[in-house]
C-alpha cells in the first residue's frame, strides 16, 4: 500500500484496490476512532454523497477502511468555496467539522465534485431532514412488479425479477412486497427480448435470471466494494457474453438479444445499469427524472436536441437498438450510475411498452395522483399498467414501481 499521510494523529495508506486505510494513533486515539466511525455512519444514513463511505472498522487496531474521495484539493479550492461546503455539511446534514479548511477537501474526478474528509473530531447535530423526531428511520422499500402480454404477437417476450443479496444473491423475492434495505441489497431487473418468438422469450428470461450469477457477493451490502458502479458494469458485460454464447450454441436462438435495466437498492443509494431502451425513472418532490437514456439512434437525436419528444415517439426507427444484451452486438457499453434514496422517493423500472402508451408527463401525473391519494406501490403499478395498455398495448408491457418508505425499528 502507498502511504498518503504519516502524521502524529494517524497514518493513511491507499491500497492497490483504491480503498483508504486510516489507522489512528497519538492522544485520545480510541475516542477519535470511535467518533469518526460514528460520524461516517451518520453521514451515510443522512444521504451525504460528498464524504467517504465507511467500508470496514477494526476497534482492535483502530483502523477504518473507506472509499477514496480523490486527491487533495489544497491549492485548487479557495477558502471561501471550502467554507461553503462545510456550511452545507452542517445545514443539510447536521455535521459540524472541527477543521473547516481547504486541507480537508479533496477532488473526486469520477464524481466531478469536491468532497470533505477527516471527521475524527466532528460533531453530530440533529438531522435537519428528520421529520417529527423519534427513533432513526430504517430504510424500507415497498414494491410491485407486473407484466402484460401485448396484442401484436402471441406470448410475452418481457421478463422481470427481484432478488436479494441474502446468501450471495441466491434469494428470489416476490414480485410484490416490502422489505428493509439496511442490511441487504435488493435488485429489480426488467428485460425486453428480441429475436423471434422463442428466442426473445429465452433471451429476456436468461437476462433476469442469470444476472445474479455475475454479481460479486459483496455487492449485496457494499462491504469492501470501493466501486459499486464498476462492479455492476462488469456484471452486465459478463451477462452480455453469456447470452451471446448461449445463442451461438443453439441455431434456434441465433441472434437472440434483450434489453436490460436494473437497480441495486442498498441503504441510501441505488446503483443502476442499463442497455437498450428499457427505462429507469425517479420521482421526487413533484419532479420526474428519466435516469437512463435510450441506446437508439432516435434516442441520440433526442438527447442532442434534434428531435422533440413527439418526433422521437413517432420516428420510424425509434425501436432500432444500437446496443443490446446478445443480439449480435460485439461489445456493450452499459450506462451505469447511481443516485440517492430519500424517504418518499418513487422509482419506475419498465420496458418500452410503458413508454409506448405514456408520455413522460403522463407518468409524472400518475405519480402525483398516487402521492395525493396516498396510494401504495401496488396501487400505482396497476394504474400505470392499465393506463399504458389502454393507450397502446401492442407491445408487451412490464414494470416495477418501487417506493422508499419509512420503516420502523425493532
Amino acid at each position: 500500500m502507498k502511504i498518503a499521510k504519516d502524521g502524529i494523529r494517524s497514518i493513511v495508506k491507499v491500497g492497490y484496490d483504491g480503498r483508504v486505510h486510516k489507522t489512528f494513533r497519538g492522544t485520545d486515539k480510541e475516542e477519535r476512532f470511535a467518533n469518526e466511525v460514528k460520524v461516517l455512519k451518520a453521514l451515510e444514513a443522512r444521504g451525504c454523497e460528498i464524504v467517504p463511505r465507511l467500508l470496514e472498522s477494526d476497534p482492535g487496531d483502530l483502523t477504518i477502511v473507506t472509499t477514496n474521495c480523490g486527491a487533495p484539493a489544497l491549492g485548487s479550492i479557495s477558502e471561501a468555496k471550502a467554507a461553503e461546503l462545510f456550511k452545507m455539511l452542517e445545514e443539510e446534514y447536521g455535521i459540524v467539522h472541527d477543521d473547516p479548511f481547504p486541507r480537508n477537501i479533496t477532488y473526486n474526478s469520477r464524481m466531478g465534485q469536491f468532497c470533505i474528509i477527516d471527521f475524527e473530531l466532528a460533531k453530530i447535530l440533529e438531522d435537519p431532514k428528520r421529520r417529527g423526531g423519534g427513533d432513526e428511520a430504517h430504510r424500507t422499500l415497498q414494491w410491485c412488479g407486473l407484466t402484460c402480454d401485448g396484442t401484436r404477437r402471441p406470448g410475452n417476450q418481457d421478463a422481470l425479477a427481484v432478488f436479494s443479496s441474502d446468501m450471495g444473491w441466491a434469494y428470489s423475492a416476490d414480485l410484490s412486497g416490502e422489505r428493509s434495505i439496511d442490511a441487504n441489497g435488493l435488485i429489480f431487473a426488467v428485460s425486453d427480448g428480441m429475436g423471434g418468438p422463442a428466442a426473445g422469450d429465452v433471451a429476456s428470461a436468461l437476462v433476469v435470471r442469470e444476472l445474479r450469477r455475475f454479481l460479486p457477493a459483496m455487492m449485496g451490502d457494499f462491504h469492501g466494494a470501493v466501486d459499486p458502479e464498476g462492479l455492476l458494469e462488469a456484471a452486465v458485460k459478463s451477462l452480455h457474453g453469456y447470452v451471446t454464447r448461449v445463442g451461438e450454441r443453439d441455431p434456434k436462438l441465433t441472434g437472440m438479444g434483450a434489453t436490460v435495466v436494473c437497480g441495486l437498492f442498498y441503504r441510501t443509494r441505488v446503483t443502476f445499469a442499463h442497455v437498450g431502451d428499457s427505462r429507469f425513472y425517479q420521482y421526487r418532490g413533484g419532479e420526474l427524472t428519466q435516469l437512463t437514456f435510450d441506446h437508439t439512434y432516435v434516442g441520440a437525436m433526442y438527447r442532442a436536441g434534434k428531435l422533440n419528444e413527439r418526433e422521437a415517439r413517432t420516428h420510424p426507427r425509434k425501436n432500432v437498438l444500437q446496443q443490446a444484451i446478445g443480439g449480435g452486438c460485439q461489445f456493450v457499453h452499459p450506462q451505469v450510475s447511481s443516485t440517492s434514496i430519500e424517504e418518499g422517493d418513487w422509482f419506475l423500472i419498465c420496458s418500452d411498452g410503458v413508454v409506448d402508451g405514456l408520455w413522460n408527463r403522463n407518468i409524472a401525473e400518475c405519480f402525483a395522483d398516487a402521492e395525493s391519494r396516498g396510494d401504495s406501490a401496488e396501487q400505482l403499478a396497476h394504474r400505470l399498467l392499465d393506463r399504458a395498455t389502454e393507450e397502446a398495448g401492442g407491445d408487451d408491457t412490464t414494470l416495477f414501481v418501487v417506493r422508499a418508505v419509512r420503516g420502523e425499528g425493532d
